[in-house]
């Protein structure tokens, strides 16, 4: 009988019957097993990593893109009654029937196996999951106290960077006020050494001039004016003392003329109070005789 000779073809990886004439149905050139293209697909792009580059059956090592579509060419009418009345006759036979059940017990035993890799593999993607969700969680941990630190360094840099200006401006403003003293020291030793020769007065005129010859000129010019007005401030206090000695001299002499007439005037009185005296004996002695 035809029917005790047949078999039916099935994907080992869905375990339901392979349908050639109308299904798209791919196999693996390197070990020739053939399968749904979907469950092959399926395959290829959700197994586990360990799985996922080999045959579902033999387990060579391959890829997706060394599988090829395989293509049917069929003649007659799949309705034809003669070939129902064998699928009915089949169906009736023990053998069959016992074959059918085997079969089917394989598939089950097949999606059972294949549920549980499924299981398997749900539950490593779920701790991959889980995995990542703590990776994913410490990596925000740490973005947000990397952008915490961020902050803070920034802060830090504004805060530094005010205080290295202010510190900028200070030293400015000291060496400012430095020049300006070391200026003044230079205009007062200008004035006051009178034993400056020509190279040092204009060492000191252009200091801080930086040889500028208008500013130097300015400078020995208010110099000069300076110096000359202190030479005359000198020589006066110097011809003090002799202005003083001149008007001693003269009160001296002065007072010479003076005790001059004074003994003239004394010697005077004297002489007229004797010839008083002389008189007034002269005339009491005449006056006695």
């Amino acid at each position: 009988m035809i029917g005790s000779t047949f078999a039916k073809t099935i994907c080992t990886i869905c375990y339901e019957d392979l349908k050639p004439i109308v299904e798209d149905v791919q196999s693996i050139s390197v070990c020739g097993h053939v399968f749904h293209e979907l469950c092959l697909q399926q395959w290829f792009e959700y197994s586990a990593s360990k799985r996922k580059n080999s045959c579902p059956v033999g387990k060579q090592t391959c890829r997706l893109n060394v599988v090829n579509r395989l293509y049917f060419q069929s003649i007659g009418n799949a309705s034809d009654p003669i070939v129902s009345q064998n699928a009915l006759n089949l169906g009736e036979d023990p053998r069959v029937l016992r074959r059918e059940v085997k079969r089917l017990e394989v598939k089950v035993e097949g999606l059972t196996s294949s549920l549980e890799r499924n299981q398997n593999d749900l539950k490593e993607l779920n701790e991959e999951l889980c995995l990542c969700k703590e990776r994913f969680k410490e990596e925000v941990a740490l973005k947000n106290e990397a952008s915490k630190q961020k902050v803070f360094i920034q802060q830090l840099l504004y805060s530094k960077s005010q205080i290295l200006d202010k510190s900028n401006l200070e030293s400015l403003r000291l060496q400012e006020r430095n020049m300006a003293l070391a200026e003044e020291l230079a205009a007062l030793k200008l004035v006051s050494d009178l034993n400056l020769d020509e190279e040092g007065v204009l060492k000191l005129a252009s200091f801080g001039n930086e040889a500028n010859n208008k500013d130097t000129i300015d400078i020995l010019k208010r110099s000069l004016v300076i110096r000359n007005k202190s030479y005359k401030e000198l020589m006066a206090k110097c011809n003090l003392p002799g202005r003083g000695e001149a008007r001693s001299v003269r009160k001296l002499r002065k007072a010479e003329g003076k005790i001059q007439k004074l003994k003239k005037t004394r010697v005077q009185e004297l002489e007229t109070a004797n010839e008083v005296k002389d008189n007034e004996v002269l005339r009491a002695l005449i006056a006695s005789k």
